[in-house]
């Protein structure tokens, strides 16, 4: 089961703003791990990317003036990779904090789509509760306690 959190921008109880919910994946982004620079894009973390072709960049330029050894530069480019993927949920939100979402909540599901029906079932089951159960003055004889598989003496 993976955990989502679900932004909104404006009133949970907007039907516009629940049309623009946005559910980020928490943990790991196998994702973010392999595209890098792409996935930045994809998301729009405009400052993440900044700040990511600054390191690359810097060792770009390292690489070139210090001529290390090829392992020490490709580790370093897979250790870049790696932090991205652990801190691609953190960022996400970061992002739509500074866009104006707020986290209203948090759902699980295998999937987004199971996360998404998780979290509309839940917001539809609070803004339309179930009726009471019908009382038993409305004609009907009142049921008294049965016990085991037989109702008890004087019914």
């Amino acid at each position: 089961m993976n955990d989502y959190t679900v932004h909104l921008k404006g009133s949970p109880d907007d039907p516009a703003a629940l049309e623009r919910s946005v559910f980020v994946r928490e943990g790991f982004s196998m994702a973010a791990l392999v595209l890098g620079p792409l996935w930045l894009l994809w998301a729009r973390l405009w400052l993440a990317l900044v700040a990511w072709l600054v390191l690359e960049a810097g060792l770009f330029a390292w690489a070139i003036l210090a001529s290390p050894a090829p392992f020490a530069v490709a580790g370093l480019v897979m250790l870049m990779h790696g932090a991205l993927a652990f801190e691609a949920a953190p960022l996400h939100r970061a992002s739509l904090d500074r866009r104006g979402y707020q986290m209203v909540s948090l759902v699980h599901g295998r999937c987004q789509l199971d996360a998404e029906r998780a979290f509309f079932t839940r917001r539809a089951a609070i803004s339309h509760p179930l009726p009471p159960e019908p009382s038993a003055a409305v004609g009907r004889p009142r049921q008294t306690r049965m016990v085991g598989l037989f109702p008890s003496a004087g019914t």
